[in-house]
């Protein structure tokens, strides 16, 4: 899929961003009126229960209306997240596979060279891991080639 193949979701992301902006703004608000009026209640401007519903109220709508901001920058929150991680994964399977890369990821070793600096000497009768030609101990479990 690239990218002329994806739906334009411009009209999706202002909406979001409109209706996010003014449900945050209107919970906010209303949660804050309504902490006052809990707090500075003399008893006879209102009955106290439209107060707490407000207080109670007020903050789930601001919570719904930052979901609808954050869902609106999701696009964009991933690609920067994508753009800060992927060297030092790339890096990391480099250096934990010794340049063999995990699935691809962080590959740093060309085949053709490879063969080229494999060992030739020879194997281990203990463990089996080939050594270079000239070594008088084995690299894997350090017993003698001898």
């Amino acid at each position: 899929m690239t990218t002329n193949d994806l739906p334009d979701t411009t009209r999706t992301r202002v909406g979001l961003r409109v209706v996010g902006a003014l449900l945050l703004l209107g919970g906010g608000a209303t949660f804050a009126w309504g902490i006052t009026t809990v707090f500075t209640y003399d008893g006879y401007d209102m009955p106290p229960g439209l107060a707490i519903l407000a207080f109670l109220g007020g903050m789930p709508v601001a919570v719904v209306g930052l979901g609808m901001l954050n869902a609106s920058t999701i696009g964009a929150q991933s690609r920067y997240v994508a753009g800060e991680t992927m060297p030092t994964l790339k890096q990391s399977a480099a250096y934990l596979t010794d340049g063999e890369g995990i699935m691809g990821v962080g590959r740093t070793v060309d085949d053709r060279e490879r063969g080229t600096s494999a060992a030739g000497g020879p194997y281990c009768r203990s463990c089996g891991v080939r050594n270079d030609e000239d070594a008088r101990f084995c690299d894997g479990c350090g017993s003698s080639l001898a």
